[in-house]
């Protein structure tokens, strides 16, 4: 049996209409799974008042320090925010945990023009804010600023590896 223009060219839009049905679908499900990760941040934020609250020096996070300031319901660690300090940077993160792990991760982070310690006051040049949101232990979205950062992107991987290891050191803290 022959091909026939027509039939070849039937296939080819029905097999670009089904990329596109599940392109479509894989993103209403990432978009879902973000808009629960954003309710269990505002769930934690509102509970963060009554949690037990306990702030401490973390090492081997940074070279000048880190503080970080834990949230806890019921022995569960819920939200870390944290104050980290570079040569270079400074940066503000918060951490949010449900079941013990980790779900969103935000992190404003300030590069500065020239290195502490160089005889002139370090003024900060440059702001970036990074937004991790996670589900089922898989990071599902990094957006810095407001723009996605595809996950085949080498600085989206080195941003991942970068916040799940301060995660994992806020943690075991």
């Amino acid at each position: 049996m022959k091909n026939s223009p027509g039939g070849n060219i039937r296939f080819l839009l029905a097999a670009i209409l089904l990329t596109f049905v599940l392109t479509d679908s894989a993103f209403a499900q990432t978009e879902k799974e973000i808009i629960k990760v954003r309710g269990e941040v505002a769930v934690i934020n509102k509970g963060a008042p009554k949690y037990t609250k306990t702030t401490k020096n973390v090492e081997d996070i940074s070279l000048e320090g880190t503080e970080a300031t834990y949230y806890s319901a019921a022995g569960d660690v819920r939200k870390i925010t944290a104050k980290i300090y570079g040569e270079s940077y400074n940066a503000a993160g918060e951490f949010y945990y449900l079941g013990g792990t980790l779900i969103f991760a935000y992190l404003k982070h300030n590069q500065y023009d020239a290195p502490i310690g160089t005889g002139k006051s370090p003024k900060v040049a440059r702001t970036e804010e990074r937004r991790f949101y996670f589900a089922d232990g898989e990071l599902i979205r990094l957006l810095i600023g407001k723009k996605i950062l595809k996950s085949g992107d080498e600085r989206h991987s080195r941003l991942k590896d970068e916040i799940i290891g301060i995660s994992s050191k806020l943690k075991s803290s």
